[in-house]
């Protein structure tokens, strides 16, 4: 009786141990860490693409000068052709492109022109909305 009592001691502290240690959360997988690197990538990606928006947008309002429009542009540009040239190579991103500034210029202007782009309607066109909205 004392046996069964304690092989059944035993294989419950087994059962509690094995479902309990991975919750431990001791180690980050592999796969884990690079799905945050590329997320990370992406965000920053993203931050900068936002950035040339946000910069093309003060200086045709008239906040920013000319020269100053001109050299963080070009700083911004380079920092999202870099992140991109780095997620498509790291991340299995269009394998046609290399790392040719002129193919990812190219790309980079294509991805702000999609953030630009607004469904235009025309002010009766909205939906069913009354007057008085």
């Amino acid at each position: 009786m004392w046996v069964a009592l304690l092989l059944i001691c035993v294989l419950g502290f087994a059962a509690v141990g094995y479902v309990i240690w991975p919750l431990s959360g001791r180690t980050k997988t592999t796969l884990s860490l690079e799905v945050e690197e590329h997320v990370d990538l992406l965000t920053r990606k993203e931050v900068a693409l936002e950035a040339i928006r946000e910069l093309e947008f003060d200086h045709s309002v008239g906040k920013i000068e000319d020269g100053d429009f001109e050299r963080f542009n070009r700083i911004l540009r380079n920092r999202a052709m870099r992140l991109i040239e780095r997620i498509d190579l790291e991340y299995g991103g269009s394998q046609d492109l290399g790392p040719q500034a002129v193919q990812l210029n190219e790309l980079v202007e294509l991805e702000i022109s999609n953030r630009r782009r607004v469904k235009e309607t025309l002010p009766n066109e909205g939906g069913s909305r009354s007057p008085e909205e």
